[in-house]
């Protein structure tokens, strides 16, 4: 008979970002840590959509009033989902390891579970990023450096996000604050994982993170590119709910391209670095601003790896002779994006010859 933890751990991966088996069994390890063998057999019920406790209850055959309050609590510990109807009514669905289950249990840290997590990072994660071409990922550029553009797509601007959401949070860095944990963090921003409108919602009442203001938002994104992040958001064209502000150092969506070989793991900007040698002094900053090393020193003056580069535009910012500036890609230069969230998840299952949604 199979045990509770390996069924949990195969639904789990039937999301298109997966949750494969390894070889040291490092998952169960995390499963049995967050799961207990009840919540892990109610997982086994609960789907990828939203549904009310009633329907839950009804297919497990259990008392509603009860799982409702199971079905909350593992909701308020960032196991699965919940979207608020009303102040009355909750729906619950699944949640996947990432984004989600993981990037929740950034306040329950501690020096045991931070190792699981590294380990299946490394063991299972990583490889199966490389599964998929499909990035779910797109660097945004710093704003300023290309509002001249009379061509920029409302994908590319930050103001776009922020102005189009009317409730704001922002949490911790899951990826700093663990390498903090380990010892070898960076001094870069660590209250920098942005959320809005219902991810915000989510965010607030799990205590997760905590509750900003629209001012406070567009304060954090300028902090953000002072100290050298990169902005991210999701890949589709579609309601952004996140911005992620990733370092080069710690953060894992970047690490798979500079750390692990895997430029298709994020989406590059519509546009890439361009140095005047004329105008270069060879200080060097835009090599330290560089998240994915791909500016380097030749002759005297700082030249860009074209194909390295992602857009970001943080070395333009930081030039103090204004050299560098970002130009417009085109054709098969530009990184495909997707429709919405569900074209993108659909593609990834389909690489990975998953079906999505799965019951």
């Amino acid at each position: 008979m199979p045990d509770i933890y390996d069924e949990l751990r195969e639904r789990l991966d039937m999301f298109p970002q997966g949750f494969p088996r390894t070889e040291s069994g490092v998952e169960i390890e995390i499963l049995r840590e967050l799961f207990s063998p009840d919540e892990a057999q109610i997982m086994l019920f609960l789907g990828p959509s939203p549904e009310p406790v009633s329907a839950v209850a009804g297919k497990m055959g259990r008392d509603e009033a009860e799982l409702g309050k199971q079905l909350y609590d593992m909701s308020r510990r960032g196991l699965i989902l919940r979207f608020r109807v009303s102040d009355e009514e909750a729906l619950y669905f699944l949640a996947p390891w990432v984004v989600g289950i993981w990037e929740f249990q950034v306040e329950n840290l501690n020096d045991e579970n931070i190792k699981l997590y590294e380990k299946y990072h490394e063991e299972a994660m990583v490889p199966e990023r490389r599964k998929s071409k499909a990035a779910g990922f797109r660097v945004i550029p710093v704003e300023q450096e290309v509002q001249e553009d009379s061509q920029i797509e409302t994908y590319e601007k930050v103001s776009e996000i922020i102005e189009s959401s009317t409730r704001f949070a922002v949490a911790d860095c899951i990826c700093r604050k663990e390498a903090q944990m380990f010892g070898h963090g960076c001094d870069k921003l660590l209250e920098g994982c942005m959320m809005f409108d219902m991810a915000a919602a989510y965010y607030i009442e799990n205590e997760v993170g905590r509750e900003i203001t629209k001012e406070e938002a567009k304060q954090i994104l300028a902090k953000a590119e002072e100290d050298g992040l990169v902005h991210h958001s999701s890949n589709h064209l579609g309601k952004k709910i996140f911005i992620c502000n990733c370092c080069g150092c710690c953060c894992k969506a970047l690490a798979n391209v500079t750390k692990h070989g895997n430029p298709d793991a994020i989406a590059q900007s519509n546009y890439y670095a361009v140095i005047d040698p004329d105008e270069c002094n060879a200080c060097e900053v835009c090599i330290d601003r560089c998240q994915v090393d791909a500016i380097q020193l030749l002759d005297d003056a700082a030249a860009v790896d074209k194909d390295a580069c992602i857009g970001c535009g943080l070395c333009v910012s930081s030039c103090p002779t204004e050299g560098i500036t970002l130009a417009r890609k085109t054709g098969d230069e530009v990184s495909p994006i997707f429709a919405d969230d569900a074209a993108l998840l659909q593609t990834v299952a389909r690489d990975k010859n998953k079906e999505y949604p799965f019951q």
